[in-house]
């Protein structure tokens, strides 16, 4: 029987999946954090949970769901990594359902369990959303007060609207887990800043049904999936927090952990954390391999191994 290991030597042993060339433009060089709504002053904070709707692939995908970009992509039109463990006929698409908490929460953390992965390598966090399948391992979302892959201490999530609606917020806290590995996929990154195709979160909120949508891109750094971008979005209800000002006056929590009055929805002003460059960002992401063979390898390696164990099931 072939035993297949994860890793850079199976991308001779295993055929990758296969993926279209990246553009030949290269990504926007790192910038500062811009303001996320450039119209808003003073935003409204929304304490609460996104409570999200579930994703599903009927007449289409709908509700919330994860997307990879291959570097130097755009959210608009990829192109798109393939995910083989996909629910949808469209493999480029992961749909998420709503973890335990029922979505995400600001103004407060929802961290990761210790230990972190199961005995596969598996993410186990699964307050944000459950865990699903990507290659053969489970990839699970957190938020935590430092950072795991930076070491970065960092605020909790916060989401502010404007008086149309639209929102905007700091989401470096959001992170995801995946393979024994840490990539945080928030918006900005833990130092502040925006780099490549990181950009958002915007959304839209409906005051009167209280419907959202809420999504942002986040380009890793670091690991072997370096200058890949993840597209997240989620719709569904936001549910206020008991605690919540009922007045809901101007104000959210900034990057510091006070009250900000469009810190949130206008964050040029975002602290930066000591030595807190994109260099810094490597920790706890994987070797650093060639992006064009060790994306592949990681990829094969999973898909590998899920396959031989599906063969050793089918005959005994």
């Amino acid at each position: 029987m072939l035993v297949l290991a994860p890793g850079p030597a199976l991308a001779a042993a295993v055929t990758p999946p296969t993926l279209p060339p990246p553009p030949t433009v290269p990504p926007r060089q790192g910038r500062s954090a811009q303001p996320a709504v450039p119209a808003a002053q003073a935003g409204q904070a929304m304490v609460g949970t996104f409570e999200f709707t579930a994703g599903s692939c009927a007449q289409g995908v709908h509700g919330s769901y994860f997307r990879m970009i291959q570097p130097g992509g755009s959210a608009a039109s990829g192109p798109y990594v393939s995910n083989n463990d996909s629910r949808c006929a469209e493999k480029t698409y992961t749909i998420l359902a709503p973890g335990r908490d029922g979505g995400l929460t600001t103004g407060a953390y929802q961290p990761e369990p210790d230990p972190a992965f199961d005995s596969t390598g598996g993410g186990k966090a699964d307050r944000v959303t459950k865990p699903e399948q990507f290659y053969g391992v489970a990839i699970s979302t957190a938020t935590n007060p430092t950072d795991p892959q930076t070491r970065t201490k960092v605020s909790a999530p916060a989401v502010s609207r404007d008086a149309g609606g639209r929102l905007g917020g700091d989401l470096r806290a959001f992170a995801a887990s995946w393979n024994n590995q840490h990539f945080n996929q928030g918006s900005p990154k833990p130092d502040g800043s925006l780099p490549g195709n990181t950009a958002g979160p915007t959304g839209t909120y409906n005051a009167a049904t209280g419907a959202f949508t809420l999504e942002w891109t986040s380009q890793i750094v670091g690991g072997p999936f370096n200058n890949f971008i993840g597209q997240w979005h989620f719709e569904g209800r936001f549910a206020p927090s008991a605690s919540a000002s009922p007045s809901g006056s101007p104000g959210a929590v900034g990057p510091g952990g006070g009250q900000a009055t469009a810190s949130v929805l206008s964050s040029s002003n975002a602290a930066r954390s000591p030595g807190g460059s994109p260099a810094a960002e490597t920790a706890r992401t994987g070797p650093a391999f060639p992006t064009s063979l060790g994306v592949l390898a990681v990829l094969a390696g999973a898909a590998g191994i899920l396959a031989v164990r599906r063969l050793e099931r089918a005959h005994g």
